[in-house]
This record gives structure tokens, sequence and C-alpha cells, in this order.
């Protein structure tokens, strides 16, 4: 397999890093501190709820297109889990700023699904 040139930018070059969201629910509006981490691994560092984590998976679609999966823990302050929401996203990166929409469903603790919404995301690198 041929290596990018030196000096080229890769597919995962574009969207690896920490980025900061603005997300766009039927319910709100939220803001969430993701990491898309070279290995295909996406990591919520900050929830758009007090008390969320979460992790996940990536891939690229093309150049600066890529599909995102991840799971959200929802804990209360105790760090019992109250829920978790299962996050698909299909995202675009264009320089500095992550563009997408998807779908959560909304699990409660015992994964029952309370609520779906459709998700519009809007970032930018950290």
């Amino acid at each position: 397999m041929s290596q990018p040139a030196q000096g080229s930018t890769t597919s995962v070059d574009v969207l690896v890093g920490t980025w900061a969201e603005e997300l766009f629910l039927t319910d709100g509006t939220y803001t969430s501190t993701i990491r898309f981490v070279e290995n295909g691994r996406v990591l919520l560092l900050k929830g758009p709820r007090p008390g969320c984590v979460g992790a996940g998976n990536w891939r690229a679609k093309g150049d600066h297109g890529f599909w995102c999966q991840m799971a959200e823990l929802v804990l209360d302050g105790s760090g019992v889990l109250t829920g978790w929401v299962d996050i698909e996203q299909d995202l675009v990166v264009s320089g500095d700023t992550l563009t997408g929409t998807g779908v959560a469903h909304v699990y409660d603790a015992d994964d029952t699904l309370v609520a779906r919404s459709g998700i519009e995301v809007r970032a930018v690198r950290q």
C-alpha cells in the first residue's frame, strides 16, 4: 500500500483531535466535547449533560466524510447509571469545522427506549 506524500493529509488527519460541539436536538441545544482518536475510537470527554461520558467508533467515508457511532452513559451525581443514549452520525470536516446529522435513541436504566431524536451537529476544533 502506498503512503501519503510527505506534507499531505489523509482523511484520518482531518478528523483526529478534540472538538467542541454544539448539538441541536428535538428537545433543545446542548454542548459537549469529543475526541476522535487515530485508531477509530471516539471519546465523549464532556457530555451534553452533567455526569455524561461515552465512547464509540468512527470510520472514514471519503476524503472528508465520516460515520460515527457512540454510546453515552447518563450518570446521576453519585455515579449511578440512570440511562444511556445510542448515537449515530454522519459527519463532514471542512478545515477546523465539523458538521453533521444523525439520530439519538435514549434509553432508561432498564434499557427501555424512552425517546428518539434527530441530531444536527456543529463543532470546531480545539
